[in-house]
C-alpha cells in the first residue's frame, strides 16, 4: 500500500522540527557573525558549483574518461563543497562564538540573531529533504501505478508451465511512494505544495518519466514521436545501438563502464547530437507517449 499515512506524516514532521531545533541551538552557539559567514559560504558555493564546472572542464577532461556534462556536474559539486568548507573554516578562525563574547549584552544579541538565522538554515535543510522525497516519490508512485507486464502464453498444460514470480515492486519504491503521499496528505500537504518553490510541473514531469520507464508500450510510443525518431536515426545513436559491447554493458548493468566507453563519450560530446537533443520537444513527446 502506498496511500498516505498520518503516522508517517507525524514522523516526518517530528524529524523536521528536530532538525530546525538543532539548527537553532547551533545558531545560538555559533553567533551572528559566524552564521552570516555560513550564509555567505552557501551563496558562494552555489555560484562556484553553477559556474565553476564548465571552467574546470578543459583541465579535467584529459584525466577523466567521462562525458563532458558529467565531468562538469562532478567538478562543480566538488568545487562547491571546497568553497563552502573553506569559507566556513575561515569564519570559524576569524570570528568568535557566542560563548566567547565578553560583554553579556553582546553575547545575548549574538545568540538571538544566530538562532534566528538558524531557523532559516533549518527550514532550508527541511526544504531540501522535501524536494528529494517529492522528486523520488513522484517517480516511485508512477512505477507503482504502471500496469503489470502481460505474460506470454507457453505451450503445454498449466501445471507444466514454468511459474514466474509476481512482479512486486521493490520495498524501497513502495516506501518512497508512501512517504511522498504522506507528506502531501491533508492540510499540511497543501501547505507543503504551496510553499515549495519547485514548480508542480517538475514533479509531474518526473512522474511521467517514471511511468514511461516502467511501461514498454509507452516507451514505444515515445520513440515513435517525430522528434524521437530523428534522434534514433542519428548515425551516432545507430552506431551505439548496433554495438555489441554497448548492448552487453547495458544488459549486465555495468553502467560505470558504460559511461567510460569511448564511443558513448564521443556520442554524448557530439555538438550536433546535443543540438538535436536541445531542439527535441521532450514534454510533448511525454504527453504523446502517455496519451490513452
Amino acid at each position: 500500500m502506498t496511500t498516505g499515512s498520518a503516522l508517517w506524516q507525524t514522523i516526518f514532521v517530528s524529524f523536521a522540527l528536530i532538525l530546525i531545533a538543532f539548527e537553532i541551538v547551533r545558531g545560538w552557539r555559533l553567533g551572528l557573525v559566524r552564521q552570516l559567514v555560513r550564509l555567505l559560504a552557501l551563496a558562494a558555493a552555489y555560484g562556484a558549483g553553477f559556474f565553476g564546472g564548465r571552467f574546470l572542464l578543459p583541465l579535467l577532461r584529459p584525466f577523466l574518461r567521462l562525458p563532458d556534462f558529467l565531468i562538469s556536474i562532478g567538478a562543480g559539486a566538488i568545487l562547491a563543497l571546497i568553497v563552502y568548507v573553506a569559507i566556513s573554516t575561515l569564519g570559524a578562525i576569524l570570528f568568535k562564538r557566542t560563548g566567547e563574547q565578553n560583554a553579556g549584552v553582546v553575547r545575548l544579541i549574538y545568540g538571538i540573531c544566530g538562532a534566528v538565522l538558524g531557523i532559516f538554515f533549518g527550514l532550508f535543510s527541511v526544504w531540501l529533504v522535501v524536494v528529494a522525497i517529492r522528486s523520488t516519490g513522484a517517480i516511485a508512485s508512477a512505477e507503482m501505478r504502471a500496469p503489470a507486464p502481460v505474460e506470454a502464453r507457453s505451450p503445454g498444460p498449466p501445471a507444466a508451465r514454468p511459474r514466474t514470480p509476481p512482479n512486486e515492486p521493490a520495498g524501497i519504491i513502495q516506501s518512497l511512494a508512501k512517504l511522498k503521499n504522506s507528506i502531501e496528505l491533508g492540510p499540511l500537504g497543501e501547505t507543503v505544495k504551496a510553499v515549495d518553490v519547485v514548480p508542480a510541473q517538475a514533479y509531474q514531469t518526473l512522474g511521467k518519466v517514471g511511468t514511461l520507464a516502467s511501461n514498454p508500450r509507452s516507451a514505444e510510443r515515445f520513440l515513435s514521436y517525430p522528434g524521437a525518431q530523428e534522434l534514433t536515426e542519428n548515425p551516432r545513436i545507430i552506431a551505439l545501438r548496433e554495438d555489441p559491447e554497448i548492448f552487453e554493458l547495458i544488459q549486465q548493468q555495468r553502467y560505470l563502464e558504460l559511461l567510460q566507453n569511448p564511443k558513448l563519450i564521443e556520442a554524448m560530446n557530439d555538438p550536433e547530437l546535443a543540438s538535436q537533443v536541445k531542439k527535441f520537444k521532450f514534454q510533448e513527446a511525454l504527453d504523446y507517449a502517455l496519451k490513452k
